[in-house]
């Protein structure tokens, strides 16, 4: 039996691509997030407890069930547990061996194992492209926004990508794009502060010496602290990581 899934953005496109294969049952968790995918009440459970030994799932694209190649990987595991076929329908045809070593050899290449070597990780074109405030697309607007305020909530590169099923350059990316923000508000604070100095300055000095010196400092005093607190918020995660193991 064919076991038709869809989820997420383009959701008329997948429907339409589903009824055409054709399917004999349809689920669709409609526009929800992928976390929906895990709850006991989604529709993809449904599927799973519908499912029989033998039946064939087909999905649109592999973004209906995760962005993650480990999430990826977790959902052959459920497939070959339950001894189901798969057909993703936007890619060439192929078994969940093969899906499996497509996607360890992503993951190696990808450089996603190690939060070190994010920096090093290339982001693709098309990632780009998707994930940004302006995306023509409304889900991967939102799934920005929500990224930002996981940053903003000083969650971790990793987490923001393990808890939104992106990869996990796209979160580093969105996190510089982050810091290059907050850093320009940060400039704008120090100018205006720094000319409410100067006028503070001329009520009490009439040296424009004086005047320049209270400036400067006061604009050093304001970069250091925010400097520092930014330091602190970033090492703070590093060290509770490196927890001795129990012998």
């Amino acid at each position: 039996m064919n076991l038709g899934y869809a989820r997420g953005y383009q959701l008329t496109q997948q429907l339409d691509m589903l009824e055409d294969y054709p399917v004999d049952e349809l689920f669709s968790d409609g526009a929800q997030e992928v976390e929906a995918l895990h709850s006991p009440t989604s529709e993809f459970q449904a599927l799973m407890n519908f499912a029989q030994p033998g039946d064939h799932l087909v999905i649109a694209s592999w973004e209906v069930v995760s962005r993650d190649y480990r999430q990826l990987l977790a959902c052959l595991d459920q497939l070959e547990t339950r001894e189901l076929t798969l057909d993703v329908l936007n890619l060439p045809q192929l078994t969940i061996e093969e899906w499996r070593q497509v996607f360890r050899w992503s993951l190696r290449n990808d450089r996603l194992l190690h939060p070190v070597l994010v920096k090093a990780g290339k982001e693709r074109d098309r990632s780009k492209d998707a994930y940004s405030l302006f995306s023509k697309e409304p889900e991967a607007r939102k799934l920005y926004r929500e990224m930002i305020w996981l940053l903003v909530e000083k969650n971790s590169v990793r987490q923001v990508a393990q808890q939104k099923r992106v990869p996990i350059e796209t979160a580093y990316r969105v996190q510089q794009e982050l810091k290059q923000v907050q850093l320009a508000i940060i400039l704008v604070i120090c100018f205006l502060l720094a000319i409410f100095s100067i006028k503070l300055a001329e009520s009490y000095f009439d040296q424009l010496w004086i005047q320049v010196a209270i400036c400067v400092v006061v604009t050093l005093v304001i970069l250091w602290n925010v400097l520092i607190d930014t330091e602190e918020a970033e090492t703070k995660p590093l060290i509770k990581e490196k927890k001795t193991p129990k012998i």
